[in-house]
């Protein structure tokens, strides 16, 4: 299929082609991995990987990225060779307030909304924002960020957006989920918490209107509440990091340092892959290793 990218024409290939061209860089990797995304998204996956497996052996120079989440899973669903390791890493996604995790050999689902969730921590925020600031030291970024107390600040009214994405999915099999850019008071670079309570009225009402009782939202708001408590942990487990997170701490490091930076999610993850805490990432090295 031909694609028009900045009126430049580029093939794009199906899934299947990008699984298969695998092949040429097995002598490159000690396993093949791969993931959702896209081409851009590469070099951020190999950098992760490289720091998460460095006293392990493996080689990785390459990662391969199939598309979205369904898509990465139909391929191992279909990936038959026994000849290399692999494994294929997906998202845990909306799904993981109300599903089961799938279950299929070489699959990995995480244990987080998306991969960029494991990138968010003090220390990880604090470097980048040093880094790109360049002006103080880092202790005094780290004082002026207070991201402990940034991240409790914004947990409740997030944690509650996503409780009623997740009820749209479940009820309605699909969600429109606006990314942080709409909840944002851009004259003050800080979430408004009536634009999220006024979204959650327009689920509910949306499904009310769409055949759901009241009572059956409440009671599969009230079972999310006893799941998942008001707090950071879960904040970074069920909130998503690529499209609310990340995009927030470049407000609030705006807004903190006076910064005015405006660089892509893309190198604001890759940066952030130095100082993550890699430790929450344990079980996956784990997977890999048994693949």
């Amino acid at each position: 299929m031909w694609i028009y990218q900045d009126n430049v024409m580029a093939l794009e290939f199906s899934p299947e082609v990008r699984q298969t061209a695998a092949v040429f860089t097995e002598y490159r990797n000690t396993i093949d991995i791969y993931t959702e995304d896209c081409e851009k998204d590469k070099q951020f996956y190999v950098k992760l990987m490289n720091r998460l497996l460095a006293d392990t052996g493996i080689t990785i120079n390459d990662i391969h990225p199939l598309g979205c989440r369904r898509e990465v899973i139909e391929c191992c669903k279909n990936d038959t060779d026994e000849r290399r390791k692999r494994i294929y890493i997906v998202d845990g996604d909306i799904y993981l307030q109300y599903k089961e995790k799938e279950n299929m050999e070489h699959l990995y689902v995480l244990d987080a909304y998306c991969i960029e969730n494991y990138m968010i921590c003090e220390d990880a925020i604090c470097n980048v924002a040093y880094i790109f600031h360049a002006r103080d030291s880092y202790e005094r970024v780290k004082n002026i960020l207070n991201i402990p107390q940034a991240l409790n600040d914004i947990a409740e009214p997030l944690i509650n957006l996503f409780f009623y994405y997740s009820i749209q999915m479940e009820c309605y099999g699909q969600f429109c989920r606006m990314n942080i850019d709409s909840f944002i008071d851009k004259s003050i670079k800080q979430i408004d918490s009536s634009k999220i309570e006024k979204r959650i009225a327009e689920i509910r009402k949306g499904l009310i209107n769409y055949g759901i009782p009241k009572e059956k939202l409440d009671d599969l708001f009230n079972k999310r509440k006893a799941k998942y408590p008001y707090n950071v942990d879960t904040l970074l487990k069920i909130v998503s990091g690529k499209d609310f997170l990340i995009p927030y701490f470049k407000y609030h490091i705006d807004r903190n340092l006076n910064c005015g930076l405006r660089l892509p999610k893309e190198t604001w993850k890759f940066n952030l892959v130095d100082k993550c805490d890699i430790t929450k990432l344990e079980p996956l090295k784990q997977a890999i290793l048994t693949a």
